[in-house]
């Protein structure tokens, strides 16, 4: 069993244990990179798609206004030419030579119309898919984010718990072990303090400790492990 001595820094290493995973959990925290790049993704997949689903469309709303304009024409012509008002041959020759300009563009157009009758319905589709996955992505986000602020407040809070528990744990350790530990502390990443795992090895770095450590821990001993040189903590209940 280990020291009263070596228990009162134990217990302040499980506080500093504690606040160090806090920290590196902050610092891991995702705001939702991945979904963020994948939101950018179908942005710019939507900025081609969409786009080529309005020009189509544009394009096919201005061939029939053309259409309707050319039809409007030839209706009107027919009106004049049968109408019995015009009577002049060269006038009827230049009407006659103007709706057959008219009637040739018209089926030209007819070709072009029927083409995006094919290709507008499955662009327009093929947008709004993508419209529904970036909407969907955007409630997932917000819903990452939800999550993401909401253990940012949890971690705070242990955050602030662990560091007001740190000061009365560390004013009953001994000033000298104190001051040793937390140098080892500053140097090893904030973990001063390893356990003796299957009691034999170091429990921070793993090293098979010498029969001399492990007897040094039985009698209770300040020893450190000698290979990551943190102060070792032993009791016969470990396993």
């Amino acid at each position: 069993m280990a020291s009263a001595e070596l228990r009162r820094l134990w217990k302040l290493h499980l506080i500093d244990v504690a606040i160090y995973e806090i920290r590196a959990r902050a610092a891991s925290l995702d705001p939702g990179k991945k979904i963020l790049a994948e939101i950018e993704a179908l942005k710019k997949t939507l900025e081609d798609k969409g786009g080529r689903a309005k020009t189509l469309s544009a394009e096919l709303q201005d061939l029939e206004l053309q259409q309707k304009s050319a039809d409007d024409k030839i209706a009107k012509i027919d009106k004049e030419l049968y109408s019995g008002k015009v009577v002049n041959p060269r006038e009827v020759e230049n009407y006659e030579k103007e709706l057959e300009s008219l009637r040739k563009n018209r089926g030209s157009h007819d070709e072009r119309i029927l083409e995006l009758w094919e290709l507008v319905p499955p662009a327009k589709a093929e947008a709004e898919k993508i419209e529904k996955a970036l909407e969907a992505k955007r409630a997932e986000l917000a819903e990452h984010q939800k999550k993401a602020v909401a253990l940012k407040n949890q971690l705070e809070s242990s955050f602030k718990q662990r560091m007001a528990e740190r000061p009365a744990a560390a004013k009953e350790v001994d000033a000298n072990l104190l001051a040793k530990y937390e140098a080892i502390r500053k140097k090893l990443d904030g973990v001063g303090m390893a356990e003796v795992i299957k009691r034999s090895q170091c429990g921070a770095c793993g090293t098979l400790l010498p029969e001399r450590t492990l007897q040094a821990c039985l009698d209770d001993k300040v020893v450190t492990c000698e290979s990551c040189h943190r102060i070792l903590y032993y009791t016969e209940g470990v396993i």
